[in-house]
């Protein structure tokens, strides 16, 4: 049982890094929504094209839009991180399964930009979330869901 409880170890570590690189990355995404130089904002598009074809308001919605996206990864992230840390960390499956499905359903909604909007730009953050999430979920499966007896030591 001691390799369960280091995989498990390592299980919780490596979502709560995960899930701090999150936060960080969305408050410096937020930030830059609200107040980063319009040569920033965007990769192919400058915010100057944006402006011709849509003026200071097209501009202002795309800020907005970022603003959105960015906090309610902010959210995700905090969330994700309370999780992990308290009843993940005491191995309740019922944390287990809630971050399996929220990471995958948004996850794999993001990775369907491919099929769906023909598009790769973002494609890496979604993928690396996804594969370290489930690598870390991967490495608890079995102090959650196969240890019995007491649970000391970690949690």
């Amino acid at each position: 049982m001691k390799t369960a409880r280091l995989l498990f170890l390592a299980s919780w570590l490596i979502l709560l890094v995960v899930s701090a690189l999150l936060i960080l990355g969305s408050l410096a995404s937020t930030r830059m929504a609200y107040f980063g130089r319009d040569d920033d904002l965007a990769r192919n598009v400058t915010v100057e094209d944006i402006r011709n074809i849509g003026g200071d308001e097209a501009v202002k919605n795309y800020r907005g839009r970022r603003a959105t996206a960015s906090t309610f990864a902010l959210g995700y992230g905090a969330l994700s991180f309370l999780v992990v840390l308290f009843p993940y960390r005491r191995a309740e499956r019922w944390a287990w399964w809630a971050l399996l499905i929220a990471v995958c359903a948004s996850q794999l909604l993001s990775l369907g930009r491919v099929l769906t909007l023909r598009t790769t730009l973002g494609l890496g953050t979604a993928g690396a979330l996804l594969a370290f999430f489930l690598l870390g979920l991967l490495a608890g499966v079995p102090r959650v869901f196969f240890e019995r007896g007491e649970r000391s030591g970690l949690g």
